[in-house]
């Protein structure tokens, strides 16, 4: 979702983050109108606040600690969270144990293991121009304020508490930190919408597909990014960062997000969070990590790309057993 965004200055990415909403709105209501117009459910949109609360932190995090290392974090709790969720029932869903537990718990383990491998790697973060991927420049006019990140905010700076190597550390600390916090509130989303469909008798008409909720999920990530939009302008006094050249990216990632949030829904009617949230919030952090090696350029050195390979071949093999986990 983040690679058509990140070539371009997101700022410090609310502005990005209502566009795309605006996008996967859009999608949610295509979805609703095939759908044949399903009951709305008030409580699924809490799904969509609370990832939509998670997301505000994406660009932080992914200036901080680069792309790959940040999917791959806030993936790893988002895996955690998800399978506890629904593997053990928690916040009054059903437990679904998986057929062959030990598999489950091997490749869960792997999973993990693999995620504990990649915050190891020291990511480079970029710096300044050089590579060809770095952040345009923006004019200001019509009113748009330049934002631009300067060298000192994407590099270690020496400051007057601390040395270049402090406060680099210190950003990367932060970084995780923000991933964990993120990854705990993407592994809760579904909990709203499989709660409705554990308790059916205390919801007026709830749809029976998980799909279905979608548009209810949508609508509470609209919600917020909107809510979170309209108070920083009146925090900058209507002088928002607007980098206008990441307008049409931003609107096919929360597209591309939004088409694979529904295949997500789908696949947890048809396998269950404990094998899906495995599978699903750490394969994208391999594809993301791949990114950031060959294109991005955040993932640079032997030892990094050592420790990478091996973090990527351990959390296929434990989405894989996570997905035989089935049966």
């Amino acid at each position: 979702m983040f690679v058509p965004i990140k070539k371009y200055n997101p700022g410090d990415g609310l502005f990005v983050q209502w566009i795309l909403s605006c996008a996967i709105l859009f999608c949610g209501i295509a979805v609703n109108a095939f759908m044949g117009f399903p009951q709305f459910q008030p409580l699924a949109m809490v799904g969509g606040a609370l990832w939509a609360i998670g997301n505000l932190t994406s660009v932080p995090i992914i200036n901080m600690i680069g792309l790959g290392m940040g999917i791959l974090v806030w993936g790893t709790i988002n895996c955690l969270v998800g399978w506890a969720c629904g593997r053990f029932g928690l916040f009054g869903i059903h437990p679904t144990p998986p057929s062959s537990p030990f598999i489950n718990y091997l490749g869960l383990a792997m999973v993990v293991a693999g995620g504990f491998l990649i915050s190891q790697i020291r990511p480079t973060v970029s710096s300044d121009d050089e590579d060809g991927h770095g952040y345009p420049d923006v004019d200001e006019e019509n009113g748009e304020r330049r934002h631009l990140l300067d060298d000192n905010e994407s590099s270690p700076v020496v400051s007057r508490s601390g040395s270049p190597i402090q406060t680099h550390n210190f950003k990367r600390s932060l970084g995780i930190g923000l991933s964990i916090v993120a990854g705990v509130l993407y592994g809760v989303t579904f909990v709203p919408v499989i709660y409705i469909q554990d308790h059916k008798e205390e919801f007026h008409n709830p749809p029976k597909e998980a799909i279905a909720y979608a548009f209810s999920h949508y609508c509470g990530i609209f919600v917020v990014s909107t809510i979170s939009f309209v108070v920083y302008l009146a925090y900058t006094q209507n002088k928002p960062y607007v980098n206008k050249q990441a307008i049409l990216p931003a609107f096919f990632a929360g597209l591309l997000w939004s088409i694979a949030q529904l295949s997500w829904f789908v696949a947890n009617d048809a396998l269950s969070q404990a094998v899906t949230f495995p599978i699903i919030s750490m394969v994208p952090g391999v594809i993301a990590a791949l990114w950031s090696v060959f294109y991005f350029k955040e993932i640079q050195g032997q030892r990094n790309l050592r420790i990478l390979s091996i973090a990527i071949t351990i959390t296929l093999l434990g989405a894989t057993l996570v997905g035989l986990s089935k049966g």
